[in-house]
């Protein structure tokens, strides 16, 4: 068996660290306290679904027999902590005006680089007839990150009509800001928006850049795609030398 590598160790730590957080704030959460005295189901709702996220990653892998580098695995983990477990249930959005926009960029740059490597990998299959140039590559980088971040704000809205939440960040403005503003949940999400469009852009410069053989491949922001393609090779046995 193959040793695991420090990256991959302290993935395994990071991550079962974050379940077990994760399953400790979900049963804190059913038991009223003095400071909440009925149970947030916002909070738990959030929690949940961190948890799951936490967990999808190996469940992916096990069921598609994908091997996700652990690298991916623990910015994955890291960001759903902050995201959800910070942000949503200890209110980072609300004590840091940049958290949101710094997850989002974040977020931007993960799902362009995910979605550069999908038509990477497919513009290199000997059996696909159509070959994209450099710029329709990093077109679809774009658009694919683009496509997640929009997917992403309808699913804020719908929960938030559902369930009455708050992850459109409308509520609760007026004190921040010290204005009342009924555009506070549309501000929200065309911010988040054109904080995807910029991380995405990134990715989609360095992309055709990489793809027009001007960039020094060996670089951190590519040195994920070199350890995924190592990893799986039997996703990768028909691309082109």
């Amino acid at each position: 068996m193959k040793e695991k590598t420090i990256t991959e160790k302290i993935d395994v730590i990071m991550r079962y660290t974050f379940i077990a957080m994760t399953l400790l704030a979900i049963i804190y959460g059913f038991y009223p306290n003095e400071e909440n005295e009925s149970i947030e189901w916002e909070g738990i709702f959030s929690l949940t679904f961190a948890l799951i996220l936490f967990m999808l990653p190996s469940i992916f892998s096990r069921r598609t027999k994908i091997k996700i580098p652990a690298t991916f695995q623990l910015t994955f983990s890291l960001f759903i902590f902050a995201s959800l477990y910070l942000g949503e249930v200890h209110d980072f959005y609300y004590r840091f005006r940049w958290w949101d926009s710094m997850l989002h960029s974040v977020s931007a740059v993960l799902l362009g680089y995910f979605g550069f490597l999908l038509i990477f990998t497919l513009n290199k299959d000997k059996n696909m007839h159509l070959k994209l140039s450099p710029f329709f590559i990093a077109l679809f980088t774009f658009c694919f990150a683009m496509t997640m971040g929009i997917l992403w704000e309808i699913f804020e809205f719908i929960i938030d009509g559902l369930f009455g939440a708050n992850m459109q960040k409308a509520r609760y403005l007026e004190e921040l800001y010290g204005v009342f503003d009924t555009r506070f949940g549309v501000l929200d999400t065309m911010k988040d928006l054109i904080v995807d469009a910029i991380g995405a852009l990134f990715v989609a410069i360095n992309s055709y850049f990489f793809c027009k053989k001007r960039m020094v491949k060996e670089t951190a922001f590519w040195r994920l795609k070199d350890q995924f393609i190592e990893e799986n090779p039997g996703l990768f046995k028909r691309m082109e030398n």
